[in-house]
Parts: C-alpha cells; structure tokens; sequence
C-alpha cells in the first residue's frame, strides 16, 4: 500500500463527520517501504535529497507556493530524465511521489504532511528515523511512516523546520533542546545528541478557533460552568486555568479569549506560539493583537528573551489583557502583579497535577523569579490578584476533556495562604458541578451584573448537580 499523499492524487482530506470512525488506516501506512518497486532503483529519500539540494537557492522564503510547486516539477523532470541516461525509468507516478516530498518538506512536515491534513489526528511522535506514533482524538495511537532514511537526514531537516519559526531557532550539538511553532497549529519539540537517536514531538492545534459554546457541546463544559465563566470574563475577572499536560488548557484559554470584546486590545506573551489570537483568520474577533514570543540565546549565549522579561515590558503596549501561553518558570510573580494592577481580566496557564496543589506551585514559581520573594509574599500577591482557577482534567480512556474544579481565590484571612471557594467541584463522571453557594458575594454580584443566572448555582435537574 502507497502512504497517502504519496499517490499521484496528492494528500487526502478526511470528512469531519467522520473523523472520530477512523482508526484502522494507518496501520498499513506505517508498513510502507519508501523505495521504488524495484531493487536497484534509488531510493524515494535519495532523489528527495537530491532534488531539494538542486532547489535550495531557488526555494528561498520569498517563493510563493505555486511558483515553487513548478520549479519542483521541472526539477524532478530534469531528475528523471537523468535517471533514464543512467539505465534508470522510473514512472509518472514515482515523479509525482518526489515531486510532492519534496514540496511537503519545503512546506509542511514532509512524509506526515498527509496526517496534517486530516481532522482526528492530534499528536505525532517520531523516534529516530524509521518509527512513527500517531494519536487520534479517540485516544488511539497507530504506527506511522517513516520520515527519513537515516538520522542524520532527519536532523537536517528538523534544522530546516527550526528556521520556519518566528525566531528562527537553532538545533545543533551545542543547542540540542528545541522547541518551536509552526503555522497552522502546530507545535514541534525536538530533543537530539543528549539521547541515542533523535526524538521528535509534534502537537496539532485543531480548534484554533473555539466558542465556550462549542467546549459545552464537546462535553468539556456543563452549562452553568459555561455561563460562569461568560459572565467572568466580561466582568474583566482573571483567571489562571490549570491542568496536567494534554489535557486542553489552550483550547479553553482561547475559547475564553473569544468571550472578550473585539475592541479590546489584548497581549499574548509565549515561550513557543500556540494560542493564534493574531491569525488573520480571527481578526473578526481580535482585531487588535499584539504576540510575543520570548528568544532563545544564539550559540554565542547573546540575544536571550526571557518570558518573564516580557511581561513588565508588554504593560508598555497599552494592553487591555495579558494573556501569558503557560507560566512555567520566573514569569508568575510578575504577572500576578499584572493581573492585581496592570490589565485586569488577563489570563494563563499552569500545570499542576491536582486543584490542590496550585498554591504550592504557585510559590515553587514565584520563587523561580529570583526576585526575593518569600512564601507570603507570594501567597498575598496570589490573593490580592483574585484569579479565578479553572482545573481542567483528562479521561485516559476515552480521551476526553473536561473542567472538573472551579475556585475563587482571594487575599489571605486567617492563614498566610489566600483563601479559597470551591465554586464548581466533581459531580457524576468527574465533570463540574455546583458545589452550592460557595462563592462570595462581591464575585457574585459582578457576575450577576453581567447577566449570570444565580439559579445556575444550584443543584441540576436531576437533584445531584448539573452532568
């Protein structure tokens, strides 16, 4: 069997409708063999290799696809017809197959464009050369293609997909760790020479664009979490959603994002792009955006960005909300102070294994900001902040997302940690449900100000809590 997107009638697109029915494809497609049918042809990856060598000064970044697209066809004619001098025919259909590798790998992701371009697959995970992993949205995980023929082929063209991102960042010996956003939702981690071959993880982004009223549809709200949280966000509350990893913190920071009026000005501050507020496909709904992303330092150790500098430096934008991607190092301690005096209603994102451990996190981050914060200090900047954490869980067995704990938090009373109200806590099957009137009256009457139903905050019509 021929990988699709190899075949001569290019990538398949799979039917939305269905997309959560296919499983059993790729099975066969992580047994294809990239060569020619017969033994002593050259391989798919040499005439790939070689054609992209003869185009590299041609296929620079200001060449449009199109006009690419006929500089590959020539080429790889130029190529074949070197091939037949040689004692050496090969078919249309082999051209076609080259001549659309070589335009994925100078434009997409090569030999796993194809999984690009279908709607169920959401993680890619390649080890060394030859072994390929697909997740599907369903949860199952399925053998891919290969990706290139030796490791060291697989390096170089991880060092050209580095160049794509905004920074163009560097993966070599002396900087082995990358992390970087493509276009089109697409997150690619990369690790090399610290491990015995090359590993590569790709995360694709499907709902870029996102409705807290679709999230509700998909299961990962219910309906009074889904009103809560609409009305939060126009009464300009912050909110800090929190999650192990995978479990959909982006999404929902996005479909929160959607919820803000379109004349506000926001700034999005990241370590790699992932949440695509600015993408001129959403300016409908954001028309004013600015997005940060913070720089590695070059192989001369200079240049450095750090997300933490970022955020003090942004307030200068006149921004209407800060939204930092995922607080993971020195960048919490000032944004707290963002979110207590610089742009209320701002968000982030925190991992954190349990609902509970969020404010030891919280400190074990401030305290990262090498700024002499103690444990109270961090504690009260938490609080006075007034963030609204929304935990956000994932089913290992279907694969499913939902927010299964919403807390207000507020400054310090009787203990040095803030205080907290369990607002929406697990009801049947895991999933938010009222935890019955534990919200104070100065959130609720801003929520009630912007349309919150208070009757949501009872129990659902089954008597337990609303599913």
């Amino acid at each position: 069997m021929t990988a699709p997107g190899w075949a001569s009638s290019g990538p398949q697109k799979l039917d939305p409708a269905a997309a959560l029915s296919v499983t059993s494809a790729p099975a066969a497609i992580g047994s294809a063999i990239l060569k020619r049918p017969t033994d002593d042809g050259p391989s798919v990856w040499a005439a790939v290799r070689e054609v992209s060598a003869q185009l590299v000064d041609l296929l620079g970044d200001g060449v449009d696809r199109v006009r690419a697209r006929q500089l590959i066809d020539a080429q790889v004619q130029t190529w074949a017809h070197e091939q037949m001098t040689a004692g050496q025919v090969t078919s249309v259909a082999e051209q076609r197959q080259v001549s659309q590798l070589v335009f994925d790998r100078r434009f997409g992701l090569g030999a796993l464009q194809p999984f690009l371009e279908r709607s169920d697959v959401e993680n890619i995970v390649v080890n060394g050369c030859q072994q390929t992993w697909i997740t599907y949205t369903d949860g199952t995980k399925e053998l891919g293609p290969p990706v290139a023929e030796t490791d060291d082929d697989l390096i170089e063209w991880v060092q050209l997909l580095a160049r794509r991102g905004n920074t163009g960042r560097e993966f070599s010996h002396a900087s082995p760790l990358l992390d970087v956003a493509l276009s089109d939702g697409v997150r690619l981690a990369v690790v090399g020479w610290v491990s015995r071959r090359p590993h590569l993880a790709i995360r694709v982004h499907r709902l870029v664009e996102v409705t807290l009223g679709q999230l509700t549809r998909l299961g990962t709200l219910i309906e009074p979490v889904e009103a809560f949280l609409r009305a939060a966000i126009a009464a300009r509350r912050n909110v800090i959603v929190c999650g192990e990893v995978n479990t959909g913190k982006t999404t929902l920071v996005r479909a929160l994002a959607n919820q803000i009026p379109p004349e506000q000005r926001l700034i999005t501050l990241e370590s790699d792009f992932e949440l695509f507020l600015d993408d001129p496909r959403l300016a409908h709904r954001h028309p004013d955006v600015v997005a940060l992303e913070a720089r590695q330092a070059n192989a001369e150790g200079a240049g450095q960005v750090r997300l933490q500098d970022l955020v003090p430096a942004c307030l200068r934008l006149n921004p209407d909300r800060v939204i930092v991607g995922e607080a993971r190092h020195g960048e919490l301690a000032p944004m707290l102070e963002v979110m207590y005096s610089g742009a209320r209603g701002s968000m982030c994102t925190l991992h954190v294994h349990r609902p509970e451990h969020v404010f030891s996190r919280v400190v074990q981050l401030g305290r990262r900001a090498d700024l002499g914060l103690g444990a109270n200090d961090v504690h009260l900047m938490f609080g006075l902040a007034e963030p609204l954490i929304v935990y956000l869980e994932r089913d290992q067995a279907s694969n499913d997302r939902y927010v299964s704990h919403v807390l207000e938090i507020g400054p310090p009373a009787d203990s040095a940690e803030p205080t907290r109200n369990h607002i929406f806590t697990p009801g049947p099957g895991g999933r938010a449900a009222p935890a019955g009137g534990h919200i104070s009256t100065h959130l609720l009457d801003e929520l009630t100000a912007h349309g919150f139903d208070t009757a949501l905050l009872a129990s659902g019509p089954d008597g337990r809590g609303w599913t």
